[in-house]
């Protein structure tokens, strides 16, 4: 029981950093003089500490190595599936409009 609660807590915080950094770099790529990818991965990074400060403020845990070296790790994972998460479903939504098969299928 202990071990689903922990896998779905840590599904939803990397679900919620994945949209957190996806929102910031779409809102935010135009105005930034670097290239987006780079963007991304530095949003993550600071997204993913700031949520290892407020569970560390909250007791969920206290900071160690493993947790700073955790953060920048699940950093580049939550940067990796916002940059190819989006792209993905604008590409699927786009075929889909146009009336292609989206399943991959020939």
């Amino acid at each position: 029981m202990k071990i689903s609660y922990d896998i779905n807590s840590l599904v939803l915080i990397f679900s919620f950093a994945s949209f957190m950094v996806n929102i910031i770099v779409q809102l935010t790529k135009n105005h930034i003089p670097l290239p987006t990818k780079l963007w991304c991965i530095i949003v993550a990074v600071f997204v993913d500490m700031g949520i290892l400060w407020a569970g560390a403020e909250l007791g969920y845990f206290k900071w160690s190595i493993t947790a700073i070296v955790f953060g920048i790790l699940s950093s580049f994972m939550v940067a990796f599936a916002s940059m190819y998460g989006f792209d993905t479903m604008k590409e699927l939504w786009q075929r889909f409009k146009a009336g292609e098969n989206i399943n991959g299928d020939n």
